[in-house]
């Protein structure tokens, strides 16, 4: 593959302006934004500007992607100053949108949809086009989905002259909370907390049965804590992991479905758990701290399936850990300089959550922090220690780009629902489905999130099952934080669930193996991922709602039913199995994370039966082998 190169003049301008895009989220973060449009219209033609300028700094760049890339970049300079200069106006209610408005409009609306298909793919923008063309042609729909249509105009003045549209309440979150915490991950990741994380994972977990597995585990969840992009997992602690597992002796197929896997399970790992999280603290209208609460158990219960099926699976085909010689030392990987400025902020940013600030505040204050400290701890290099802070806040705005260009293409998604009503609308149609049964509407919603997913980014397939799939699950009694949980979950893990599956993609090509075999391994890691949001539906205490009682109960049967599923898929369970134990067990597994009491005794009961039999039969398997 080429190397991209680019022209020095062009390049210099778009880190300088990439750098300036950072400080002004940080400036707001330490202080306060500015008013809702101009804020977010920074945010949306800032970025989008700063996309196109990048790519009009390539050298080797086709001539009608150049003249696209420099309209784009005027459309966003005219549109930003005009938000800045009219702001206040377009919020009034006597706002009244001219005919040159409307064609500016039309070209932002064009802008988006360009910068979405070249950042995220054709997926989400064509979903956008279908639902704008919805929106205009509604009329000639027959049926319970018809409407009675909306002019271009109407549509341009709800998506580019309101906050119902591009510069809506979503597109508000990536503005201010979700820019801060980019920029808290970028800076971390430059103080070098990537290299620290699977430093550490391998002191805890190098020397055990399957030692390289569970570091890129303990790696991908430590990592998943800032990151909450299961892409981005696999891109920066696979390049190690996978290749440790493979020369280990690991088949590439499973290599890769340990990566996808964990990397898939960052998303749901507090603090951070990712854009979707704190879209749904606005979308349920509560502090981000009880959605990052709520999600302690079930990601515990996630990667402790994941960790246990490694174990059993290198137990049973013998996969000794990491050879001594390449052990990190102990006293390098906690050397103050080193670890200081990456587990204080973290800490910080803890602290600053259980005290009740909002998310915003506490990652800048962990941001001050981590600048001190790394500072601090490191006089002799202060100049290029400086330097690594300036480069992470240009790698931020990177970073930035695909969320700001994804979020504000989901808004035309968001706007056309609520708009044309269509939402409610699916809603009536899952609920006629599923009637009042919770299994059966669960069945249908989850089918209906993992083929949302199928293609998209976990943000916008959230997005729209949240719009158009979670309200079903709440006018049938399913509690609100359980229902946005449950579509979560569904829409994360689409990512490793055929025949699309974007992280199973990542993951298999730098595994170098067969993709369907990959994914195939990665659902019986995640086969915990699978059966949570069930849990938590008929039974919301798995996300802290409920009595303390029942919350204990619900955890522990939890545990022991995800203990029996490992061993069942993996089949291994203190020893190897054999088919019929392997079965029982995956049936004592569903029996556990039921909530029911019954269902609950009959899984125990199982699962004594199955632990006698190995126990009274060990003898006679230890001298069949000898």
């Amino acid at each position: 593959m080429k190397e991209t190169t680019y022209r020095p003049t062009l390049m210099k301008i778009a880190r300088g302006v990439a750098i300036l895009f950072a400080a002004f989220f940080l400036y707001t973060a330490f202080t306060r934004p500015f008013i809702s449009i101009i804020q977010r219209s920074v945010n949306v033609c800032g970025g989008i500007a700063i996309f196109c300028l990048y790519d009009l700094a390539k050298t080797k760049q086709k001539l009608w992607v150049q003249i696209t890339d420099a309209l784009m970049i005027a459309v966003m300079v005219i549109c930003l100053i005009y938000f800045i200069k009219e702001g206040k106006m377009v919020l009034m209610p006597t706002f009244h949108m001219t005919k040159p408005l409307m064609y500016v409009g039309i070209a932002l609306v064009l802008c988006v949809l360009e910068s979405a298909r070249r950042c995220i793919g054709k997926a989400v923008p064509i979903i956008s086009i279908i639902a704008l063309l919805y929106a205009l042609f509604g009329q000639y729909i027959p049926g319970s989905f018809g409407h009675r249509g909306f002019k271009v105009s109407t549509i341009i003045e709800i998506l580019c002259f309101t906050d119902r549209g591009i510069f809506g309440s979503v597109t508000n979150i990536a503005a201010t909370t979700i820019a801060t915490f980019i920029i808290f991950g970028a800076i971390l990741f430059a103080t070098g907390g990537g290299k620290t994380f699977i430093d550490l994972a391998c002191l805890v977990t190098g020397n055990a049965y399957g030692g390289a597995a569970k570091l890129a585990t303990i790696a991908s969840g430590l990592f998943g804590m800032i990151s909450g992009s299961a892409g981005a997992n696999v891109a920066t602690t696979g390049t190690f992991t996978i290749p440790l597992m493979k020369r280990l002796g690991y088949s590439s197929e499973f290599a890769g479905a340990v990566e996808a896997s964990a990397s898939s399970g960052g998303q749901i790992m507090p603090p951070i758990m990712g854009a979707a999280a704190f879209i749904m603290a606005d979308l349920l209208a509560i502090p981000y701290t009880k959605i990052a609460l709520a999600a302690i158990i079930p990601s515990l219960l996630f990667y402790y399936g994941v960790f246990l099926s490694i174990d059993c699976y290198s137990k049973r085909f013998d996969l000794r850990g990491i050879p001594a010689d390449e052990m990190p030392k102990a006293k390098e990987v906690l050397r103050p300089s080193r670890s200081l400025p990456i587990f204080v902020p973290i800490a910080v940013l803890m602290v600053f959550f259980m005290s009740g600030f909002t998310a915003t505040k506490c990652a800048s204050y962990a941001i001050a922090v981590a600048v001190v400290l790394y500072l601090g701890t490191d006089i002799k290099n202060v100049k290029q220690r400086l330097f690594d802070l300036v480069q992470g806040l240009e790698d931020s705005t990177k970073d930035m780009l695909t969320v700001i260009t994804l979020i504000a293409c989901s808004q035309i998604l968001l706007s056309v629902i609520s708009t044309t009503g269509v939402g409610v609308k699916f809603t009536n149609v899952i609920v006629a489905i599923g009637g009042n049964n919770i299994i059966l509407a669960g069945l249908c919603a989850m089918v209906a999130t993992m083929i949302i997913g199928m293609g998209m980014p976990t943000v916008a397939a959230y997005i729209l099952a949240a719009s158009v799939i979670a309200p079903a699950l709440t006018q049938i009694g399913v509690e609100p934080i359980a229902a946005h949980y449950f579509v979560f979950y569904y829409a994360i893990f689409a990512g490793l669930t055929p025949p699309v599956c974007g992280t199973i993609f990542i993951a298999s090509s730098l595994a170098q193996s067969h993709w369907v075999k990959t994914a195939i391994q990665a659902l019986k890691l995640s086969v915990a991922a699978f059966l949570v949001p069930f849990i938590i539906i008929l039974d919301p205490a798995l996300v802290l709602v409920g009595a303390t009682a029942q919350i204990i109960r619900c955890t522990v049967t939890a545990f022991i039913g995800i203990t029996a599923l490992s061993g069942g898929f993996m089949r291994y369970f203190f020893r190897p199995v054999n088919l019929p134990c392997s079965i029982l067990l995956c049936a004592a597994g569903v029996l556990l994370v039921d909530t029911g009491i019954m269902t609950d005794v009959i899984g125990f009961g199982i699962v004594a039966v199955i632990f006698g039999y190995l126990f009274m039969t060990r003898k006679h398997t230890a001298r069949a082998k000898s």
